[in-house]
């Protein structure tokens, strides 16, 4: 038994009419009535009940009927998830982002991402840009949104956005009740809170940058892996941090952000990917950021 027997007996089934169904599939009547001639015969059974004036489903038909449509639907479904994997349209896309990402645009990225592809399963994970790396090399990730630059022979990246620097202070710090941009080198003093440079090499070292372009070296008091350490740090009173403007969109009573005056270095997002990677979802889904939605970055 082949698939077409099984549209054979369908085009059949629903013409009740042998004539108009070899006409609708295309191909002469005396086939036809062979072919579902043929189908009977393997299965052993009646289908149809022939009469020079009509052509009636038997009981046996019916049933086979309803079967032949689950498994005509079936097939379809099968053929058109193949054509929308091939087409990087559907199937499975696990992306990394870096903390910051998550403050503002990633959740519009992706809202926009899978409105255009809802058959694609998303699925997301937080990790620092060195983790990135490791996991896109093992290919336990598919893409990673990442702070850049970065150094990786089997890694491909490119730099989606910008964004400047500002300072988070606490509510008590004498900068706080400031409203004018503040210069970089008023914070010489201070004690910075700064993520761990093994955790991202060229995030920690924008923010070295920055300061020593400013004429110093920023005093590190403590470190923290996550930007919601930072702040609670912040908060708490225990330094300043110079953290991606996107931070803004945390609210804390407790914390004051002031832009930079004069910042040439800014924070730099890109999305990277293993080299070797070859799944259309994938190359779909760089595609989708780096032509259609730096708008949404």
């Amino acid at each position: 038994m082949e698939l077409r027997h099984l549209k054979y007996f369908a085009a059949v089934a629903e013409e009740l009419h042998f004539g108009r169904a070899a006409q609708r599939l295309q191909m002469a009547q005396p086939p036809l009535s062979q072919q579902i001639k043929h189908l009977e015969a393997e299965l052993d059974v009646l289908l149809l009940s022939r009469t020079k004036q009509r052509v009636e489903l038997t009981k046996a038909g019916e049933a086979f009927l309803k079967r032949t449509y689950e498994i005509l639907n079936r097939v379809h479904l099968a053929c058109e998830e193949a054509k929308s994997i091939d087409r990087g349209e559907a199937g499975q896309l696990i992306i990394a982002f870096t903390g910051s990402m998550a403050f503002d645009p990633l959740p519009i990225l992706l809202r926009s991402y899978q409105e255009k592809y809802p058959k694609i399963d998303i699925v997301l994970r937080q990790m620092t840009t060195t983790e990135q790396l490791e996991a896109l090399q093992e290919n336990t990730i598919h893409a990673g949104l990442l702070n850049m630059p970065i150094e990786s022979a089997a890694v491909h990246a490119e730099m989606l956005r910008e964004e400047p620097f500002i300072v988070a202070l606490p509510k008590t710090h004498p900068l706080a009740s400031q409203t004018e941009p503040v210069d970089v080198a008023c914070l010489a003093n201070e004690h910075f809170i700064m993520t761990p440079r093994n955790e991202g090499q060229s995030y920690y070292d924008a923010i070295i940058s920055l300061c020593q372009h400013a004429g110093f070296s920023p005093k590190k008091t403590q470190e923290a892996r996550e930007l919601h350490t930072a702040l609670s740090f912040v908060a708490s009173g225990i330094g300043v941090a110079l953290l991606p403007s996107s931070i803004q969109f945390v609210k804390n009573d407790e914390i004051v952000y002031l832009q930079l005056k004069k910042s040439f270095t800014t924070c730099k997002i890109g999305v990277a990917w293993n080299k070797a990677e070859k799944s259309p979802v994938v190359h779909s889904f760089i595609s989708f950021l780096k032509k259609d939605h730096y708008s949404l970055l």
